[in-house]
């Protein structure tokens, strides 16, 4: 081959699979600069008119089951108390100037996103200026939803104030976590801040990524996302279906399971109800499907929901749990179920302090079917509910 030919076709080469390698938008424009660097990426965008987004692909197209829970650490270096920060413009002859200044840059997240007439966005900026010093690190908000170009706004410009923030130039931690109806918004390494809830669960398209705002120069590393299905938007069974499935079956497990008392070191939680539920296997695991009991939001609980997966840690009578909370939304950090010879079902939820217990009842007979018990002493109106 041609020495000069084979030059060429890899200098080729070397130039496209950089390029390939690093989804996010990489370049350098009169009014915009953004790279990729050491797990880093950097995108200022010094545009007068409008703000700018930078988007990979998710992986996870609309109206495949699942919706994708997003990580990332994300700061604006363009946030200093009192500073404000040039923007310009470019004519028709190509000429750039100076348009003015902007002191507050806003600089977010948006996923589902399809163009600019159809995404969800986390919004932020800068807090009030706090020439003293004396008041707790701030972050003002709004979250919403561009669906065919109208916007429904989730929340509007808000305050959130936390040790737990860096309010200037340095990372905060986002988590956009997919849940029934929606996805909940945390902020903070350990979710210390709830941003509040985008209530809508369509994803317009398969693209996540930052939102860079007139003036902003916006830093963002740790990208993480996972594909999220939540059983619980459906209803696996009807009741007839389960009780003709538990019936007939022979698995020693499987089963309606009543219940039978909670202890909790938590006064901050209480149990959503008194749940009745019904095991019946799934794969090398369990589900706990709700048959009824519900008190708190109980219009948003019908037989055949999923309540909880148990999964096997490989001793077999000990379970990984994912529970599903009065409100739909999962907790699976350090949730365990222990299954006795003697029936009693066990979930303990290290984190929040909680045990719960049920007890197998006895098979029903053909034609029986369960009636929901009259369920006295209402749950009180807490911010948490298992």
């Amino acid at each position: 081959m041609n020495i000069r030919l084979l030059l060429i076709i890899l200098v080729a080469l070397f130039c496209i699979f950089p390029c390939m390698s690093l989804p996010w938008y990489i370049g350098k424009t009169a009014l915009r600069q953004s790279e990729f660097q050491d797990g880093i990426l950097t995108d200022c965008n010094l545009c007068a008119d409008s703000g700018a987004v930078n988007v990979v692909s998710t992986g996870i197209a609309p109206g495949e089951g699942a919706r994708p829970a997003i990580t990332l650490d994300v700061a604006n270096q363009h946030n200093r108390s009192g500073k404000r920060y040039a923007v310009y413009r470019t004519d028709s002859s190509g000429k750039t100037s100076r348009a003015g200044y902007v002191k507050k840059p806003v600089w977010g997240v948006v996923w589902g996103y399809r163009d600019r007439q159809n995404y969800h966005a986390l919004l932020l900026r800068a807090g009030d200026d706090d020439f003293y010093g004396y008041q707790t690190p701030e972050l003002q908000y709004t979250l919403f939803t561009v669906a065919r170009g109208d916007t429904t706004f989730h929340v509007r410009w808000r305050r959130v104030s936390s040790t737990a923030i860096h309010p200037e130039t340095g990372y905060n931690r986002l988590h956009i976590v997919p849940a029934r109806g929606g996805f909940d918004i945390f902020l903070g390494r350990e979710r210390e801040c709830r941003l509040g809830f985008c209530h809508d669960d369509r994803l317009f398209g398969d693209q996540a990524g930052i939102y860079v705002g007139r003036g902003a120069c916006v830093k963002m590393k740790n990208w993480s996302i996972s594909p999220h299905e939540y059983l619980e938007n459906q209803i696996l069974w009807t009741a007839e279906e389960l009780n003709e499935h538990l019936r007939h079956s022979v698995n020693p497990i499987e089963g309606t399971y009543e219940f039978l008392q909670a202890s909790s070191t938590n006064y901050n939680i209480r149990l959503g109800g008194n749940y009745h539920l019904a095991m019946v296997t799934n794969g090398n695991g369990y589900l706990l499907i709700y048959e009824s009991g519900a008190q708190r939001l109980s219009d948003q609980w019908q037989t055949g929901m999923v309540k909880a997966a148990l999964r096997p840690t490989g001793l077999s009578n000990l379970f990984n749990v994912i529970w599903y909370d009065a409100e739909h939304k999962p907790i699976d950090e350090g949730v365990k179920a222990i299954l006795a010879e003697n029936g009693v079902l066990t979930i303990h939820f290290t984190r929040e302090g909680v045990t719960l217990e049920w007890n197998r009842a006895a098979p029903r007979k053909d034609g029986e079917r369960y009636r929901p018990q009259n369920l006295q002493h209402p749950v009180q109106h807490t911010p948490i509910a298992l």
